[in-house]
């Protein structure tokens, strides 16, 4: 008997899975990316040109390298379409956040109208609720360039394989190592806490970010975590989609005094006072002018070079 011989090349791999997510309508997978900081902070790493977004992520508790593209109105990632994947990249992305009435509002503003044509709106977050308070914690009384060393140092001495580490992997470091080794200062502890509770069961992130909270509660949830203030807990509402509170930091200040105040100083309450009429979206709102101040400064310097 002769036996048929395969088509296919024996140096033939298989062809690796690709998950396709759906994304609502007006999503704008660069706008999303670079809609602050996190694109900078490890694991993230983000190609511009390409338009891809990578990192290593633990899926099934196994580091996996993760190459995230845009294409036909969907997310496409190099991995098994799964569950656990989907709840990752919904909230990575945002997808569950209902943005029309957020442009519905800033259409009808003439200083405020582009945001739907350059679909931002959406902010990039951590694949969980743990990485997103742990890299709000390193930005705490500290420059940018230090948050993101700081970061970097954790996931290379807690993280599996270059992944983002889960809560047991940063627990079971004293806090005194993790201050040495990855450049913590006094967030160690805050950090160190967290995670043990989290390990130990003391700390239900579950519970704490019930999404049928009211946003006042909510907040007031997220304060009871170690190291998350009022800052804190407001950047963790924004990445909720929940926009009614400003993080009032130095960027804050520096910014509001300089665009609305000819540099004045005045008060918190004053400069947060702008942003009332805007409701449940004023961080929204506050943070499109920030960031189009930056997109406009980036596009003057690239000029100057040219």
């Amino acid at each position: 008997m002769v036996r048929q011989r395969s088509a296919k090349p024996s140096s033939a791999g298989s062809i690796p899975a690709v998950a396709s997510i759906s994304t609502p309508a007006a999503f704008n997978f660069p706008s999303t990316v670079e809609s602050h900081g996190w694109y900078l902070l490890a694991p993230f790493r983000w190609s511009r040109p390409e338009k891809t977004l990578r990192r290593v992520e633990l899926l099934s508790g196994k580091p996996r390298e993760i190459a995230i593209t845009f294409a036909n109105d969907a997310i496409r990632v190099t991995a098994a379409d799964t569950p656990e994947l989907r709840a990752r990249m919904t909230r990575m992305f945002q997808l569950h956040v209902d943005m029309s009435e957020f442009i519905a509002v800033a259409r009808v503003s003439a200083d405020h109208a582009w945001v739907e044509t350059a679909g931002f709106g959406r902010l990039l977050c951590g694949s969980t609720l743990f990485e997103d308070v742990v890299k709000i914690i390193t930005t705490t009384n500290t420059t940018w360039r230090q948050t993101m060393r700081m970061v970097e140092l954790i996931v290379e001495k807690c993280g599996r394989s270059g992944a983002f580490p889960e809560p047991r992997d940063v627990a079971r470091f004293t806090p005194d190592t993790l201050q040495r080794d990855c450049r913590l200062g006094y967030r160690a502890k805050s950090i160190h806490a967290l995670a043990r509770g989290i390990v130990d069961g003391s700390i239900d992130l579950k519970a704490i970010a019930d999404p049928s909270q009211t946003t006042e509660d909510l907040c007031e949830s997220y304060r009871k975590l170690p190291g998350i203030g009022p800052y804190g807990s407001a950047h963790l509402l924004a990445m909720d989609g929940r926009h009614d509170f400003i993080a009032v930091d130095s960027e804050f200040r520096r910014f509001v005094r300089e665009t609305h105040h000819k540099g004045r100083r005045v008060s918190d309450k004053t400069m947060l006072r702008r942003y009332n009429k805007w409701g449940k979206w004023k961080y929204l709102v506050y943070w499109s002018e920030l960031w189009k101040s930056v997109a406009e400064r980036l596009q003057s310097l690239q000029s100057t070079d040219k």
